[in-house]
């Protein structure tokens, strides 16, 4: 159980086959500790085990399991219940992707985002590392859509999406707030480091062209950067940020 505990991390298996009865710690016990991390806690688990009475196969589930296989097991039945949990696990990471993410430039979207804030603004208060947002948008963006029409547009918001992608720290987090609008989440923080993140972003913005059927269309983008207090709300941080960027 401790082995498989220090593996699952490193290996992101799609789907987990545990025994329960196991030395130093049985299999209800790893699928509890699976279950109560973020990361990890969305990988199907099939249990295994010789343990067949009614109340072991429901404190398989009540901890978490998808489903439960008595031994001695029958292999054709084994491989059909894995390829419907594989199957029926991949659906739902469809669902989740296509619920959290902007279909045009693959960024957070709004929703997911704000849940993103708030779980760092409950990290913050455990341990009190700042951090700070950035709130971007593109300079006369509808001037860009009236002369140059929306496909160009939409060209524009997933080159920025990239380089917005591209430019921040594996830790940041970035999303389209709505429309040419964006916000970048900083941890750990404060904000001078994100008001030099933003003129990076800002100066490496302006220096590039995109190209659009044979047209050169320049771009900018202007920033607004606040840093999340732990007094002021979450929506006034971002509010601040983009008043800022005016």
């Amino acid at each position: 159980g401790k082995m498989a505990l220090d593996l699952i991390p490193k290996v992101e298996p799609d789907l987990i086959m545990l025994d329960i009865m196991m030395p130093e710690m049985d299999g209800y016990e790893v699928c509890r500790r699976l279950k109560e991390d973020e990361k990890l806690r969305n990988i199907p688990v099939i249990f295994m085990s010789a343990m067949g009475d009614t109340e072991d196969i429901v404190k398989g589930f009540n901890v978490g399991a998808v489903d439960f296989i008595t031994k001695p097991f029958r292999q054709g039945e084994v491989l059909v219940r894995v390829k419907t949990h594989l199957t029926l696990s991949a659906a739902i990471k469809k669902l989740t992707h296509d619920s959290e993410i902007d279909p045009l430039t693959g960024l957070f979207n709004r929703r997911t985002f704000l849940k993103r804030i708030e779980n760092e603004a409950m990290r913050f208060k455990r341990n009190q590392k700042p951090f700070s947002l950035l709130f971007g948008d593109i300079d006369f963006f509808k001037k860009v859509n009236d002369t140059y029409g929306h496909s160009a547009g939409d060209e524009i918001l997933i080159k920025i999406s990239n380089l917005l992608n591209t430019e921040k720290r594996e830790i940041d987090q970035a999303a389209r707030w709505g429309g040419e609008e964006f916000l970048i989440l900083l941890p750990e923080t404060d904000l001078n480091g994100a008001v030099q993140l933003g003129n990076k972003i800002r100066e490496m913005i302006a220096a590039q062209s995109i190209i659009h059927e044979g047209q050169k269309i320049s771009i900018t983008m202007s920033f607004g950067a606040s840093q999340y207090n732990g007094e002021t709300s979450i929506d006034k941080t971002i509010d601040v940020a983009d008043q800022r960027l005016y």
